[in-house]
């Protein structure tokens, strides 16, 4: 069996689950099949850190009696030791406690750290160009699985995706990145539609590019939009970026009245 210091384990949750083991001397990877309960198993430690076995048990089998959840997860970490034994520990199992081996990579982790970084360097004085690429283009944590901790963690994630995509559109608007700045702030309004702060950056930037046309399509686009669904104006703020232009034609049209 390989060590861990001789592989390069690589947990992908982001899209598809997969999982990857390579030569940490030449550079290959190979994926590595694993049936649906280990890796449950391994996505839970993945995204929650260490945890009790009876809480993992719990949580991966919610409905099942304490002592049918505790077998099932007995059965799993056999099935890891034994029919898996070509594949590096994967685990760190304690007598009460698991957690993912430490030296397994795991993409949502790489995921937090970047948008942890733009969102708390939003002026870009650190280099943050992998950061943004990370943010821009990641998928959506583990399509298809409906489990209650899966859920959570997905929308904690996508929580976390918006605030980073406003403060990176934010920054690129700064840096006169407006092609970036305006796909920046788009990924957001597809994660939340409503979102203002992502609306104003797209207005903002149509308004630095001497695009008022566009700017203003947009805000009155936006201004209906949310009158539609929450029966609310946007806010002054977004208001008085562009008042000095509703009163102006549009082809024609006054836009200053009315959603």
């Amino acid at each position: 069996m390989r060590t861990l210091g001789d592989c390069d384990l690589r947990l992908h949750l982001l899209g598809d689950w997969f999982l990857t083991v390579g030569d940490s001397h030449t550079d290959t990877h190979e994926s590595v099949e694993l049936p649906s309960g280990p890796q449950h198993l391994i996505a839970l430690l993945a995204l929650q850190g260490r945890c009790a076995r009876t809480q993992a048990a719990a949580t991966l089998w919610p409905d099942c009696r304490d002592e049918v959840a505790a077998a099932r997860l007995r059965a799993i970490l056999w099935r890891l030791r034994h029919r898996h034994a070509g594949v590096p520990p994967l685990l760190e199992i304690g007598d009460t406690s698991l957690a993912l081996a430490s030296e397994v990579v795991v993409d949502v982790h790489r995921f937090r750290l970047s948008a942890e970084l733009l969102i708390h360097d939003p002026y870009g004085r650190e280099d943050g160009e992998d950061a943004a690429a990370a943010v821009l283009h990641s998928s959506e944590l583990l399509p298809g699985w409906y489990d209650d901790w899966v859920l959570a963690a997905r929308e904690r994630l996508q929580y976390l995706r918006l605030s980073a995509l406003d403060a990176l559109a934010s920054r690129w608007r700064l840096q006169r990145r407006g092609h970036e700045a305006l796909q920046a702030a788009r990924a957001a309004t597809s994660i939340e539609p409503l979102h203002e702060s992502a609306h104003r950056t797209i207005v903002r930037t149509h308004l630095d590019n001497g695009d008022i046309v566009e700017a203003v399509k947009h805000y009155v686009k936006f201004r209906a939009m949310l009158h539609r669904e929450l029966g609310l104006p946007p806010s002054e703020l977004f208001t008085e970026l562009v008042q000095p232009y509703l009163v102006r034609a549009v082809g024609g049209t006054r836009t200053a009245r009315g959603p």
